[in-house]
């Protein structure tokens, strides 16, 4: 679905001296926000001024993570059911492998509401026409 790059940096690094447990969820959010750039959208309104709220995430760690290291950051999935969304990500190092994966629970969220909302029809509109290449 997306797919941008990401040079692990020296604060990215803990004192283990691989990527720090935290870093995936920043990794995730810079794809995400990577993505809706592309889109032409935000975090803050993806559509009749609905934005999005993380309420959950998972992470499965599945080797270690070096600095300088480059990374792949995939937006494998995007499910919408009503108010909600599940982003399914994963990261890939250069040798193929699949590093981290996990996902995210965005809730329909409208800011100067401040109340939870519909995922807006013209978001799905835009996620069919990726799945079917027509963006």
């Amino acid at each position: 679905m997306f797919e941008t790059t990401y040079k692990v940096g020296i604060k990215d690094i803990n004192y283990g001296g691989h990527m720090g447990n935290e870093i995936p969820l920043i990794l995730f959010q810079q794809a995400r926000v990577e993505f809706f750039n592309l889109l032409k959208i935000s975090e803050l309104n993806i559509g009749s001024s609905i934005g999005i709220i993380q309420v959950e995430s998972t992470i499965k760690y599945n080797k270690e993570v070096f600095f300088g290291e480059i990374l792949t950051l995939k937006i494998e999935n995007i499910i919408i059911e009503k108010i909600k969304m599940t982003i399914e990500y994963k990261v890939i190092n250069e040798n193929k492998e699949c590093v981290v994966q996990g996902t995210t629970i965005m809730l329909g969220y409208n800011y100067e509401l401040k109340k939870v909302s519909k995922i807006p029809e013209s978001f799905n509109i835009i996620l069919k026409e990726i799945r079917s290449d027509k963006l």
